[in-house]
């Protein structure tokens, strides 16, 4: 697998190709050059999507956003403030909810929710932390507070009415948790 080094982090190409290769579905507000962000709203087996919504905000250099909702009623608010921040979702099903915020430099996090009702709610501050929640069935929720330094968290949650709440303050710490119903 080849690699992209995005500023501390490194990124696989497949993936930095897939986000920047979205169509952009809808106009954001960019106040500064070198930004992306990218939203499509898409058809999943042959149905058609609608009312889903997608609210983003950049503010700096050189930061990512590629975002896909399937089905109905997804929302998702983003927002990033610094420089070579990278977020990458994948919502299906219906009534997902992602709200994100990033500031600093260098932080990165894939979000993937597949049902219905599941919440995600990722805060990330401060230099290269890395987030990559993934949810499927329905009614998980996580939440997510990182500040500081290359701090990790990978939650993979499925089944359904999963809750995590990760809170991680300082510099290069690890949590990973795991759940299945």
């Amino acid at each position: 697998m080849r690699f992209f080094n995005w500023g501390v982090a490194t990124v696989p190409l497949a993936v930095l190709f897939s986000a920047l290769s979205c169509p952009p579905a809808l106009a954001q507000e960019f106040n500064a050059e070198s930004e992306l962000a990218l939203a499509a709203e898409l058809e999943r087996y042959g149905g058609s999507s609608a009312a889903n919504i997608a609210n983003i905000y950049q503010q700096g250099d050189l930061n990512h956003v590629s975002a896909q909702q399937y089905g109905v009623t997804n929302y998702l608010a983003i927002s990033q403030d610094g420089r070579q921040n990278l977020l990458l979702l994948t919502q299906s099903g219906g009534q997902n909810t992602t709200v994100s915020s990033q500031s600093g430099q260098a932080n990165i996090a894939a979000l993937i929710q597949i049902g219905y009702e599941n919440l995600i709610l990722l805060q990330q501050s401060g230099y290269g932390n890395d987030a990559n929640i993934s949810q499927y069935g329905f009614q998980n929720s996580a939440t997510v507070n990182q500040s500081g330094a290359f701090n990790e968290v990978s939650i993979y949650q499925s089944g359904s009415g999963l809750h995590t709440e990760v809170t991680q303050k300082g510099i290069a710490l690890t949590t990973t948790i795991k759940q299945y119903d």
